[in-house]
């Protein structure tokens, strides 16, 4: 899922400058409509003393004002905020999980409908249970109807057998009577990635690669096409200055991730 970016609020951002500002012209009007001289408002005269710590007062409410008015929206609640939109929808905050993952189910189940036990409500559902990072429903032929659900734990990585068996479990309740339901540890697809890079003088190569491996693992998350071309903007962190030799699973081809596995990286840098 898309970030969705917290919008801009010019009106509710301005400055303690712009806010003294506009006191200051309000004196002068007021002065003028009543004939009297307009007083001195430059930095270090009485009115700029009095008024100028209110205007940062103001000035402060305002970005308060605005962090209370986002986290009444899903998208961009945090923290407590976000617990009362689960407390709406019926899905408490796993333990340990953060405002991330719990906001991405939270608007999973906003955008989804309860449905007739179709592959979606079985993900859904099994990323509701606590310990699931991620779930991948596959419809099978085994029977009229048959589901098989792949699951990541909060990390990205397959799950034991033990923890999908208790996971399949707890989807007992919500399984529709014709259905033969599985809960399966998501299968692992390997990318390997090689490169040689040039370094810049003084770069660190364990830096490097920790930035570049961080890159990478981000852009795989959830992805089921590898764009060879696209990896090769992650490796241009800090104090990298260029790269060669660079192969994905050992060629330059793109790669499509299969619905039931999840990417693990395996990067080689030399130098």
């Amino acid at each position: 899922m898309a970030t969705l970016e917290k919008p801009k609020m010019p009106i509710l951002r301005e400055m303690p400058d712009q806010i003294y500002q506009r006191m200051a012209n309000r004196m002068k009007l007021l002065a003028e409509q009543k004939g009297d001289t307009p007083p001195a408002t430059e930095e270090g005269e009485i009115f700029y003393d009095l008024l100028y710590p209110l205007a940062e007062e103001i000035s402060e409410q305002q970005q308060l004002l605005e962090y209370g008015f986002l986290q009444g929206f899903l998208p961009w609640a945090d923290d407590e905020f976000l617990d009362a939109n689960g407390v709406f929808f019926g899905i408490a905050r796993n333990e340990g999980e953060m405002d991330d993952a719990y906001r991405h189910r939270l608007i999973d189940r906003a955008r989804s409908e309860e449905g007739d036990g179709r592959r979606r409500d079985y993900e859904r559902w099994a990323r509701d249970v606590e310990g699931v990072g991620g779930a991948f429903a596959i419809e099978k032929a085994r029977h009229d109807l048959s589901i098989d659900v792949y699951i990541t734990d909060q990390n990205g990585l397959p799950v034991s057998l033990e923890q999908a068996e208790q996971v399949r479990m707890k989807l007992e309740d919500k399984r529709k009577a014709l259905h033969d339901l599985k809960v399966l540890p998501a299968k692992i697809f390997p990318i390997s990635v090689t490169v040689r890079l040039i370094l810049r003088s003084g770069a660190s190569l364990d830096e490097v690669r920790d930035d570049i491996s961080k890159q990478i693992k981000n852009y795989l998350k959830g992805r089921s096409q590898i764009i060879y071309q696209q990896i090769v903007t992650l490796f241009f962190v800090d104090g990298v200055e260029d790269i060669a030799e660079y192969t994905l699973n050992g060629g330059e081809d793109n790669l499509s991730v299969p619905a039931d596995s999840v990417a693990i990286l395996n990067l080689v840098v030399d130098t």
